[in-house]
């Protein structure tokens, strides 16, 4: 008889012999173990490189603007949907990927903004969200009926796969934090298809998953939901399904108060929302990527990665002869949903590289991953089979050759076959243990060993793709004070900095380039106001004006385009953006031509930075020009979204005000209760137009709103709604069985 369990174990099923995750079924201890190897392991990159999780967008636009966030949230402002102030990047429910409406994200915001040291913020924040995954993952595992060790073993390396820390966890924090619900929303469903527990978890853990603004967790979800109701479905719960669907369709009616402000007002950004799929290459694995997924010194051949970025974990290929597949078959029924998933995600992941509003598919990988682990975890339970050992030697042996070829012949560079000779040797050596431990020391040792071979090829990853110049030393301001010190009496007002971005840094050196300029965010995280700022969707009318990029960078153009009289106007465009200084890199105009009205106060080797001769008057408010025929008397801004503006009229003509504002949709202008025409001028600003048949003097008040914010409100208390009765039926139902049972 096939060895198929521990010898210290019996052959019951696993899903019989594995006590159900309830208040007094988790064990702690594997949990609590699970934790803290995520969380050091996070500490691993640390030791090579003390920036490795300060880099590319998470150090110029996700850490800066969540200190700004978390600045205004302790002022008393939640939730933050409009910055004025950040311009192209100030239209935060458009950006989505901050998460504006997610508490958990505001509370994140705050941390960030009381900590001296960004860098060291966003490392905590990483170490606490990849501790937060392998505990959500181990939950997921146990609750599919993997034993406590097989959970830990294959949830502690689930945060570490490839697409999750080299891309979403170094670069794009704010996919990270939309990730960490995904397992948990995965095991709460299943649990309340189970009768387990309420719909209400289900509701909570969705709306944390959906508002966290990541429209990749918003795939994660639906796949989710998705899954587990095919699940409930093939299992012939029809009760069940209905419960399910409509705890599904609870969630899905939040994400329009997420998603809906970005599809109504794309057309005034670069991005799109159509077009047709297409497959540029760009950060898109295929088939025989996956097939590697077990090779930690694997590097994909996708364009501009020098990483692991496909890894899963170091025993899913070397471990796979060994495992008794027929427990797949037998519990097919209720893994459908574990299949589903993976399956989509999977496909997806190896899609085209553009899709709708979707790009670089790399990105789902980790999420097909998470199905995998549930799997792996199942399979791990049942314990190795120890039957035929040459036999399943022999295909062990193939399997790691064979994926080793594969690497090799995707890039077959010498170092790169140093590293597989290299990665085969000691997968080889880590099975063999494994399987030794397994049939000396039972599910005990094997737990010790995957857990080990973890924390060494996630080591060995460190060594090969994390140093001192990986990533790249940029040497961004992490010190948000003395940043704010240095700059507060340098700049004045409202600026507007010239510079190409992408020319500071490696090769040349960095620390001393931004004691004179800042890059993307930073401006705003130090309380400075600059027309500058990091945007993922941009204003279209804007950037083609100063043209200005995505990252805060301006061509030398933008230097003419600021002293050009604006027709119509007879005003220069730096007048209607209300630019109090101008900052322009000399390596881009060595020696700029000073306008009238303007003067030189500082010149070093990188910059030189004007001022106005003359500073311009200043209300709180945000008007920079009125037509010749009106005067305007007050101007009040009352909060980033409001405004009023006082104004006189010396004839009957119409007029038009401009405000240093963009105008996203969203803007309405009224006189009374008179709607007045409100929409994009020069430059895109906002513009309102006075009609002939106004009052000559009068209050013109200006509000901003995300565009479809009332449906998408109704929209999520209808949500609500349907979870409280879902919830309310659930606990009637609950407390209904109980009394039956305690009667009988």
């Amino acid at each position: 008889m096939a060895n198929t369990v521990s010898p210290d174990e019996t052959d019951i099923p696993v899903e019989q012999k594995t006590p159900r995750v309830g208040p007094n079924g988790v064990r702690c201890g594997f949990a609590a173990l699970t934790c803290a190897l995520a969380g050091l392991l996070a500490q691993f990159p640390l030791l090579r490189n003390s920036l490795a999780y300060y880099t590319d967008d998470a150090a110029i636009q996700i850490l800066p603007m969540w200190y700004r966030l978390g600045e205004q949230v302790r002022g008393g402002s939640w939730p933050v949907t409009l910055d004025v102030g950040s311009w192209m990047g100030g239209n935060l429910v458009l950006e989505a990927l901050f998460g504006v409406w997610n508490p958990v994200n505001a509370l994140v915001w705050v941390f960030v903004s009381v900590m001296p040291d960004l860098a060291l913020a966003g490392d905590v924040v990483r170490s606490a969200a990849f501790s937060a995954i392998a505990l959500g993952s181990y939950l997921l595992f146990r609750e599919y009926g993997a034993r406590p060790w097989a959970a830990s073993v294959t949830a502690a390396s689930l945060p570490f796969c490839g697409s999750l820390f080299f891309f979403d966890a170094v670069k794009w924090p704010a996919a990270l934090l939309a990730f960490v619900w995904i397992p948990y929303l995965w095991w709460a469903t299943r649990r309340m298809a189970k009768g387990k527990a309420n719909a209400a978890w289900v509701f909570v853990f969705g709306i944390l998953a959906v508002t966290a603004g990541n429209p990749y967790g918003m795939l994660g979800v639906c796949g989710v939901l998705f899954a587990v109701l095919i699940e409930t479905a093939v299992n012939r719960r029809w009760r069940v399904t209905g419960e399910v669907f409509l705890a599904s369709a609870a969630i899905v009616a939040v994400a329009p108060l997420v998603y809906l402000p970005l599809l109504l007002s794309s057309h005034v950004t670069w991005r799109s929302t159509g077009g047709a799929p297409r497959n540029t290459g760009e950060l898109t694995p295929n088939l025989s990527d996956l097939l590697n997924a077990s090779l930690p010194g694997y590097v994909p051949e996708i364009p501009n990665v020098g990483d692991s970025a496909v890894f899963f974990c170091w025993f899913a290929v070397p471990l796979a002869a060994w495992f008794d597949w027929s427990v797949v078959r037998q519990r097919r029924r209720e893994l459908t949903g574990c299949l589903v998933f993976t399956g989509i995600f999977l496909l997806m992941a190896i899609g085209p590289s553009d899709f709708w509003m979707f790009r670089w598919p790399l990105r789902l990988l980790h999420y097909g991953y998470l199905g995998l682990g549930v799997l792996l975890a199942v399979l791990l339970s049942a314990g190795l089979r120890t039957d035929h050992l040459r036999r399943r030697t022999m295909v062990a042996t193939a399997l790691l050759l064979f994926c080793s070829y594969l690497g090799w012949a995707a890039n077959p560079a010498p170092t790169m076959l140093r590293r597989q000779v290299l990665t085969v040797l000691g997968l080889a050596v880590l099975s063999g243990t494994a399987v030794w431990a397994f049939r000396r020391l039972g599910t005990r040792g094997l737990a010790a060993v995957v857990h080990a071979g973890t924390v060494g090829t996630f080591a060995l990853q460190v060594h090969w793709f994390v140093d001192r110049h990986t990533p790249p030393p940029y040497y961004y301001p992490t010190n948000i004070a003395e940043a704010r010190a240095h700059f507060a009496h340098r700049y004045q007002g409202a600026v507007f900095q010239i510079s190409d971005l992408g020319g500071i840094g490696p090769p040349r050196p960095g620390p001393e380039a931004w004691h004179d300029l800042m890059p993307g965010n930073f401006y705003q995280a130090t309380g400075i106001e600059s027309i500058n700022a990091y945007t993922g969707m941009g204003f279209s009318a804007l950037s083609n004006a100063v043209c200005l990029s995505y990252n805060g960078s301006a061509c030398a153009d933008a230097y003419s385009a600021l002293w050009q009289r604006v027709p119509g106007t007879e005003a220069p465009l730096a007048n209607l953006l209300r630019v109090d200084t101008v900052v322009v890199q000399r390596r881009l105009i060595p020696e700029p031509v000073v306008p009238a009205g303007w003067h030189v106060v500082q010149r070093t080797d990188r910059i030189t930075v004007l001022e106005r001769t003359v500073a311009a008057p200043r209300t709180s408010g945000r008007l920079s020009w009125a037509s010749p025929n009106v005067r305007v008397t007050a101007n009040t801004a009352l909060d980033n979204r409001h405004e009023t503006a006082t104004f006189s009229r010396s004839d009957s003509r119409g007029g038009q005000l401009l405000f240093a504002r963009l105008a996203w949709p969203g803007y309405t202008a009224k006189m009374g209760d008179r709607q007045l025409p409100a929409h994009a001028g020069p430059a895109g600003l906002l513009q309102v137009d006075i009609p002939t048949d106004a009052p000559n003097s009068s209050d013109i008040r200006i509000s901003w709103s995300p565009p479809g914010i009332r449906i998408a409100l109704i929209c999520a208390a209808l949500g609500a709604l349907t979870t409280t009765a879902l919830a309310a039926a659930q606990a009637h139902q609950h407390r209904h069985g109980a009394l039956r049972r305690a009667s009988r």
